[in-house]
């Protein structure tokens, strides 16, 4: 007997009983992949749509801004539905009703005023950009995504 050749002999059972442990391990693997993947996709989804909100209540402000005095709040309402008509984010119609996934809410843009501030609100959760899926928790995602924009007004 050699010394090289102490490895202990295999069975020639061994290989048929070890088959089917590369589908176990792929099948876990694939899982907790794919958990992560959903996770930072949801994540992405989420951000995304916090973004396109931010860009229309901006370009809300913005048609606020150059509007002449008294400033009609349809404008806005229109600039802030274009804008988001050109991402993700379904279009709604001027003025934004109560059932509507997107209401816009204009403050302090009375004739004279200084400033004005436009508030876009988004009900995510009615209309998520990805479904939820059902086996994971998603009381992380928001409910509603909000944002504002604040623009001084010219002197008449």
């Amino acid at each position: 007997m050699s010394i090289l050749n102490t490895r202990p002999r295999l069975s020639p059972n061994t290989g048929r009983r070890q088959r089917g442990i590369a589908a176990i391990e792929f099948a876990l693997v694939f899982l907790l992949l794919f958990i992560a993947m959903y996770g930072v996709a949801t994540f992405g989804a989420i951000f995304y749509t916090q973004q396109a909100i931010s860009r229309a209540a901006e370009d809300g402000a913005r048609a606020a801004m150059l509007m002449p005095q008294p400033l009609a709040s349809g404008s806005v309402c229109q600039a802030v539905s274009d804008s988001l008509a050109s991402s993700l984010i379904p279009p709604f119609t001027c003025p934004s009703s109560t059932s509507s996934l997107t209401s816009v809410s204009l403050t302090g843009c009375s004739p004279g005023g200084t400033s004005c501030a436009v508030t876009v609100i988004y009900q995510y959760k009615d209309n998520p950009i990805l479904p939820p899926v059902s086996l994971f928790d998603i009381s992380w995602v928001p409910d509603v995504l909000q944002s504002s924009a604040t623009v001084a007004l010219k002197a008449s």
